[in-house]
């Protein structure tokens, strides 16, 4: 379960929380007299526990904590009709290119910016993120190597809008356009990173030997690629088996 998609397992420990509850509830382990809010704030923290086993970091806890409270809101006043339409046009704008790339909304934290940088040559570099998501990487690159030229793509239209804006003011070394990480030719970039999922990973590294010349890096943020074991493995902070995973084509 820990190699599911952050948010499968967020609702997965709201889900495991509340059934522990009833299970309390059900056994009269749970006081009678116990005020509500001090229930929903038992569901949050017994989810928060459940997020930890589950391998969710801290960021997660906020989510944890207010998806019951949110939950107790919408039961006591309905929301307007236009509600549920418009969450769903924004999942769609924040999420929908990973129907077609079977790639989560995840992000790098700043211990994997670090060890790409170190990683770069220090000669000028041409690189490039396949799934840049809100381009934190990109924008601590290009200001740590202004010489060097650093490009994304991004499939989800909000999230490249975001990652668009927050690289306009370090263009023209650093930009993302929106598109298919398959449609990217791979062919003049130095290093290639990517922060992905399981499920296109052999798929990506086929197109990355194809295309990327001799010498080159191919680094991929946790997820290994079968039956290709890498040649360098970079330990990182947060779950336990964050690494880059580093190929010399």
């Amino acid at each position: 379960m820990r190699a599911w998609p952050p948010i499968l397992r967020a609702f997965l420990a709201q889900a495991a929380a509340f059934a522990v509850l009833a299970l309390l509830a059900r056994g009269g382990l749970l006081p009678s007299t116990l005020p509500g809010p001090a229930i929903v704030l038992l569901v949050g923290l017994l989810a928060v526990g459940a997020g930890r086993a589950l391998g969710l970091g801290r960021g997660w806890w906020p989510f944890l904590l207010g998806l019951p409270w949110v939950v107790v809101l919408l039961l006591r006043h309905a929301p307007p009709v236009w509600v549920w339409p418009s969450a769903l046009l924004g999942l769609a704008l924040v999420y929908g290119g990973g129907i077609f790339t079977r790639v989560p909304l995840y992000h790098s934290n700043r211990d994997a910016w670090r060890a790409l940088l170190a990683l770069l040559p220090p000669t000028p570099v041409r690189f490039c993120d396949l799934g840049a998501g809100l381009a934190g990487p990109l924008v601590f690159l290009a200001r740590h190597r202004p010489e060097s030229t650093f490009a994304g793509v991004e499939a989800s239209p909000l999230t490249w809008f975001l990652a668009w804006a927050r690289t306009r003011p370090h263009r023209p070394n650093c930009t993302v356009r929106w598109g298919t990480l398959w449609r990217e030719d791979l062919a003049s970039f130095d290093v290639v990173y990517a922060f992905l999922s399981p499920a296109p990973m052999a798929d990506l590294f086929a197109k990355a030997t194809r295309e990327m010349k001799p010498g080159t890096l191919f680094v991929s943020n946790t997820f290994t690629v079968p039956g290709h074991a890498p040649h360098h493995r970079i330990p990182l902070t947060g779950r336990k088996d964050a690494c880059l995973l580093v190929w010399r084509l």
